[in-house]
C-alpha cells in the first residue's frame, strides 16, 4: 500500500514538474514576441552610459505644454508620449525662382527626467531650404517631428511619414535623447533616433561602434565600441556614415545614417535608423537626406549647421 502511495505521489510531481515546464515555455515563447524598442543609449558596455535616458527622473515639473505639465511621479505612473499638429514646416527649393512646398509640423510631448518641461514648438516658424525637390508621392506623405530640447532654445527635428505616432520620446537626466516613431497599423516599420547629448563615454562608445576609423581612438579613451554586423557601410563626408544592418527586432533591414564630432574635450554623437519595407526605400532616403543636413539638434529659430549631404541608400 505504502509502495502504491509512493508511485502515485511519484506521478504526480512528475505531472506538476511537467506543467511548470510548459507554463515557462509558454512564458518565455510571449514574452519573445514583445517589441524591444531600442533604449535611448544602448551601444557600448561602459557604465559611464548608466545614467542615460532609462535613469530615474528628477523631481519637479514633468512633461506638458507651455503653461501647465505633470510632476514626474505620475509621468512614471502611465506617461505616453504624444504629438499634436503645431502648424506647417517650408520646403524651400530653387535659387533663381524659390519655391516653397510645404508638410505638417508635429510637436512632441516627451518624457525629461530633468529640468523644467520646455515649450513644446519652435520658437519661430520653420523654413527650410533643400537642394532638391521631393517628389509629389512623397511629400504627400510626409511630417516634420519636433521635440523641444530641455534647454528650450534647440530641438531635435525629423522626417517621417505623417501617420507614424510617437512610441517613445526621452530626454534623459544625462541629456541624451531617444525618440521613436512608428507606424500604428504595421509596428515593425520604424524610425529610432538616438542624440548622446553631453554624455562623452555615451557619444565615444557609439562613435567607436558606428565610425570604423575611429574605433581604436574609442578604445584609447577608456570607452570600447561595440562590433556591428553591417551589411553595408560607407564614409560620406568626414563626419557622416550610411549604414545597412540586418533584419533584427524587425521583419526589415534596417538603412540609417550616423554623425560625429570629436575633438579633445567634446564628443557628439548622433543617428537615426528606419525599418520600413523595400517598397519604402525612396521615402527612407529622403528621410535619411534630411537628417543628413540636420543631423543633431538646432536652434529653435533655425541657424542651423550647413548642408552635409548624403547619398541615396539602396
Amino acid at each position: 500500500m505504502r509502495r502504491r502511495r509512493n508511485f502515485i505521489h511519484s506521478k504526480k510531481m512528475v505531472w506538476v514538474f511537467i506543467m511548470l515546464l510548459f507554463c515557462g515555455f509558454i512564458v518565455m515563447f510571449t514574452t519573445s514576441l514583445i517589441p524591444k524598442y531600442i533604449p535611448a543609449v544602448t551601444d557600448g558596455d561602459h557604465t559611464a552610459q548608466a545614467g542615460g535616458t532609462d535613469g530615474d527622473p528628477a523631481g519637479g515639473q514633468g512633461t506638458g505644454s507651455a503653461g501647465g505639465g505633470t510632476t514626474s511621479q505620475q509621468q512614471e505612473a502611465g506617461f505616453k508620449p504624444s504629438r499634436v499638429q503645431c502648424g506647417v514646416m517650408k520646403l524651400r527649393h530653387g535659387a533663381r525662382k524659390p519655391q516653397d512646398d510645404q508638410i505638417p509640423l508635429y510637436c512632441i510631448e516627451g518624457k525629461y527626467h530633468a529640468g523644467d518641461t520646455p515649450m513644446m514648438q519652435p520658437a519661430s516658424p520653420l523654413q527650410v531650404k533643400i537642394d532638391t525637390v521631393i517628389p509629389e508621392k512623397i511629400l504627400s506623405d510626409l511630417g516634420a517631428f519636433w521635440l523641444s530640447d530641455s534647454s528650450g532654445t534647440w530641438g531635435h527635428l525629423l522626417l517621417a511619414p505623417k501617420h507614424w505616432e510617437v512610441v517613445r520620446a526621452d530626454t534623459g537626466a544625462n541629456g541624451s535623447v531617444g525618440l521613436e516613431l512608428a507606424d500604428p497599423q504595421h509596428p515593425d516599420r520604424r524610425a529610432v533616433y538616438l542624440d548622446g547629448g553631453p554624455c562623452q563615454g555615451c557619444n565615444i562608445a557609439l562613435i567607436g561602434s558606428y565610425f570604423t576609423a575611429l574605433k581604436n581612438w574609442a578604445e584609447e579613451k577608456g570607452f570600447p565600441g561595440k562590433t556591428m554586423k553591417f551589411l553595408h557601410h560607407a564614409y560620406v563626408r568626414n563626419h557622416v556614415v550610411t549604414y545597412v544592418l540586418p533584419p533584427g527586432s524587425t521583419a526589415y533591414k534596417t538603412v540609417g545614417a550616423a554623425f560625429e564630432r570629436h575633438e579633445p574635450q567634446d564628443a557628439m554623437f548622433t543617428r537615426y535608423e528606419i525599418s520600413v519595407p523595400p517598397e519604402d526605400l525612396d521615402m527612407a532616403n529622403v528621410m535619411l537626406d534630411f537628417f543628413a543636413r540636420f543631423p543633431s539638434s538646432v536652434a529653435a529659430d533655425l541657424s542651423v549647421q550647413p548642408y552635409l549631404g548624403i547619398p541615396s541608400v539602396s
